[in-house]
């Protein structure tokens, strides 16, 4: 059951774990805290690459154990692939987890919280 879930995308994670105040951070910890807080795969990736800490290790780690995820299908590549084409014969380039983040976020109906201006350009409805 995905209702009332939000799909957080990288940039909010950051904010929370980062700073101990900011207006991102701090509307996900609410989400967690009602148990609304979701992930995905791609998502993870970009947390993992960024861990310098064996103590940021452990809090990715926690995060990752205790929100819902949401998994990636093999049509959310595809998905992904035909929306950047088609963004592209527009004239508009963005990245390919951008992309794979608006499908998921579309096969689950969820919003997606996040300030990415790219995610403008992509037809998913905004957390705010």
């Amino acid at each position: 059951m995905t209702d009332g879930l939000v799909l957080v995308d990288t940039c909010a994670w950051i904010d929370f774990l980062r700073y101990q105040e900011g207006e991102l951070g701090n509307q996900v910890a609410v989400l967690i805290e009602n148990n609304q807080a979701a992930i995905t795969g791609v998502i993870i990736a970009e947390l993992l690459q960024g861990v310098k800490t064996e103590k940021q290790q452990q809090q990715i780690n926690l995060l990752i154990s205790s929100v819902t995820s949401f998994p990636t299908q093999e049509l959310d590549w595809v998905n992904a692939g035909l929306l950047l084409q088609e963004l592209r014969s527009r004239g508009i380039t963005l990245p390919l987890t951008d992309a794979l983040i608006a499908v998921i976020a579309q096969r689950y109906q969820v919003k997606v919280l996040t300030i990415d201006k790219h995610f403008h350009h992509l037809a998913v409805e905004l957390y705010v």
